[in-house]
């Protein structure tokens, strides 16, 4: 998420799944592997919510495949993309993401500890 967020950081994260386009969420991360570059230890990631169900698909932002017959994201999912867009393995890549799998939506940034340095 750089340059909003970079590795490291510490978020405050408000449960939810009830999100709107725009907000940045926490997700699990998906069973890829093959195509994560950052640290493969973490079980979540953090994306902005680029379209949630019945909104239109932006262009470009998911597989064709997963774009389905009316060109809107379909119920019980959303579309994710990173700020990054360079670097960030997010819908264009891995399709729609369930919503049951967004935790919350970042709400800010926390300080980071006495040492901490960003990385």
């Amino acid at each position: 998420m750089t340059p909003t967020h970079h590795h490291g950081d510490r978020l405050l994260v408000r449960r939810t799944r009830t999100v709107r386009r725009g907000q940045v969420v926490v997700a699990l991360r998906p069973r890829s592997p093959a195509v994560w570059r950052e640290d493969r230890h973490s079980p979540l990631i953090v994306k902005r919510v680029a379209a949630v169900p019945g909104e239109p698909v932006p262009p470009g932002s998911v597989p064709p495949l997963a774009e389905g017959r009316d060109g809107r994201v379909p119920p019980g999912r959303v579309v994710l993309l990173g700020d990054n867009t360079a670097a960030s393995v997010d819908s264009r890549q891995l399709g729609f993401f369930p919503l049951g799998d967004v935790l919350g939506v970042v709400t800010r940034s926390l300080p980071r500890p006495e040492g901490g340095h960003r990385g």
